[in-house]
């Protein structure tokens, strides 16, 4: 019944339990049960006045691919284009040299000709393959889909346990060629969290209190503001120049631990979760009654079905 409650009001909670008594199980329910809402996709896009700083855009779920493929055939256009003007190119380079030895009778500006031509060939088409990295615009680049709710029904559910703060809040890849213009541009480094992707879902995390407390702290952050920006999390990388616009997650958080280790959480999460939310004692045995024998038999026959 809590859980019910907790799914219609999106409360978070908080299982105290030993392993094996359904918490895990209790989490996923809540996530079946919570009303339906309108998913969204989110996009990273770049900042033309600070390429540090990427865009984040909300759009209906679906809609995020359409997005993307609306760069994508721009640049494939201009691609075409690139490929005829080099075409063109070479064609005049090849038959300059030619011409040149059929006017002037000479082979030697045949051969000055022939291997400047093919310098010159060389240089544009290296100036067009490199020319959308040295010569950028916030059009030319493509928004990157990161979190992607196409087709999607249900609320998400991610069981976090485990996971390292990157995998956990989001993560900016390094780029090893950050200068000279041949680097990736910063938004399409991004890589959401699980908190991200649970927008209008359920995260779940067992053996909360091994969370390290600085990560604990940044949770708290995110489900008081319900939005976080994603950051690199290498300090020495290249990703920890880049702080992208706060990114939506509003999740509801299923948090579990045993007695002993609950006791060694963030107490500004655990007061949080139990001011907005419920705390609950999970038994750890059950009376051996005729009542019971069927509630065990029935969700036997459930899960063999």
């Amino acid at each position: 019944d809590t859980i019910k409650k907790a799914a219609l009001q999106r409360r978070h909670v908080l299982l105290i339990g030993d392993p094996g008594t359904g918490k895990s199980m209790l989490g996923f329910a809540l996530a079946e049960l919570l009303p339906k809402s309108e998913l969204k996709d989110i996009l990273s896009y770049f900042n033309p006045n600070d390429e540090n700083t990427p865009l984040i855009k909300e759009l209906p779920a679906g809609q995020g691919r359409d997005e993307v493929k609306k760069y994508q055939l721009s640049g494939s256009q201009g691609m075409k284009n690139n490929n005829f003007l080099l075409f063109i190119v070479a064609i005049v380079t090849l038959i300059a040299p030619w011409w040149v030895r059929y006017h002037y009778q000479s082979d030697i500006m045949f051969a000055a000709f022939f291997i400047g031509g093919m310098m010159f060939l060389a240089a544009v088409s290296l100036i067009m393959g490199m020319g959308q990295r040295m010569f950028r615009f916030s059009q030319e680049i493509a928004p990157k889909l990161i979190v992607d709710n196409f087709g999607k029904k249900q609320a998400p559910f991610y069981d976090v346990t485990g996971s390292h703060a990157g995998a956990l809040l989001g993560d900016v890849l390094h780029d090893p060629f950050q200068s000279g213009g041949l680097g990736t541009p910063a938004n399409l480094r991004v890589i959401a969290g699980m908190i991200h992707k649970a927008h209008m879902g359920v995260i779940f995390i067992d053996e909360i209190a091994t969370l390290d407390p600085r990560t604990q702290q940044e949770l708290l952050s995110a489900l008081q503001e319900k939005k976080f920006p994603i950051t690199g999390q290498s300090e020495r990388s290249a990703g920890a120049m880049v702080r992208t616009d706060p990114v939506p997650c509003d999740f509801i958080m299923i948090a579990a631990g045993n007695v002993e280790t609950v006791k060694d959480m963030h107490p500004a999460l655990r007061s949080r979760i139990r001011g907005y939310g419920y705390e609950i004692y999970m038994n750890e045995t059950m009376l051996d009654t005729p009542e019971n024998r069927i509630k065990i038999a029935r969700f036997i026959a459930q899960e063999v079905k």
